[in-house]
């Protein structure tokens, strides 16, 4: 990833992912944060293996799933896909990490704002995109505990190991995001997409709350294949250096 990063010359300074660290986080009050619509369950949502990630869209007859308020004041952001981070195991596969400490996988939940005409456009403005980032951890191999909330994703798993396979899945998937945001505190700070072309224009907003999840739910991410007929292993970017940046935990 170092060499890629070098030789798309980019010089830029607010990079993400980071390390967190608390002794150094701003304590700060925003206004409510407000999410709509992405637990509902009407409409169709959408799993696809895309090569190098797990995406899911959610379509059909429901309302847009929006996010406003928080350092986003009166900004909305419309729901793009949600996307995951994992690594060879089950201790280092976040992207973020918080006091240097990882976890077992990251999932992303990517919106862009109305106010510009296109997701695209959206890429080259600072306020472009917002992405709301969850922590998991994975219990002992040895346990028989599933989460269920995430089982209408990772059940359905299996029909997507082939790259660009689609499947269907429940329409409320995304159900667990509620329960992860009933606490009023996260994390927010300018940074930038983890994958290419590493556009500076994320807002992001990370849940401390860590969510459980089971390996053998997590086992399933690490079955699906790459374009090259290769397990995706690990598909997570390193931490970037803060360089001055701020991050705020809202209170």
């Amino acid at each position: 990833m170092a060499c890629e990063e070098c030789r798309i010359g980019f010089h830029k300074s607010g990079q993400s992912p980071i390390d967190i660290d608390d002794k150094s986080v701003v304590s700060t009050k925003f206004p409510q944060l407000i999410l709509t619509g992405h637990w509902l369950n009407d409409g169709y949502a959408c799993m696809v293996n895309n090569g190098e990630t797990v995406k899911i869209t959610l379509t059909g007859d429901r309302i847009p799933s929006t996010i406003k308020g928080g350092p986003l004041l009166d900004d909305v952001y419309e729901f793009e896909n949600v996307h995951f981070h994992w690594g060879e195991n089950n201790c280092r596969g976040s992207e973020h990490t918080i006091n240097d400490t990882w976890f077992s996988m990251e999932a992303h939940a990517v919106h862009w704002n109305r106010k510009y005409m296109t997701f695209a456009e959206c890429l080259n403005h600072k306020d472009g995109i917002c992405v709301l980032a969850f922590l998991f951890l994975a219990t002992d191999k040895n346990s028989f505990w599933s989460n269920f909330q995430l089982e209408g994703i990772t059940d359905n798993l299996k029909y997507i190991h082939e790259p660009e396979i689609i499947t269907e899945i429940p329409a409320n998937c995304l159900y667990w995001i509620k329960s992860c945001l009933t606490a009023p505190s996260y994390y927010t700070y300018r940074g930038s997409l983890t994958t290419y072309p590493y556009n500076e224009c994320v807002t992001w907003i990370i849940s401390p709350k860590t969510i459980m999840i089971s390996a053998s739910q997590i086992d399933e991410f690490r079955k699906l294949k790459n374009d090259k007929n290769e397990k995706i292993k690990d598909n997570t970017r390193k931490v970037q250096n803060l360089r001055g940046r701020r991050v705020f935990l809202s209170c």
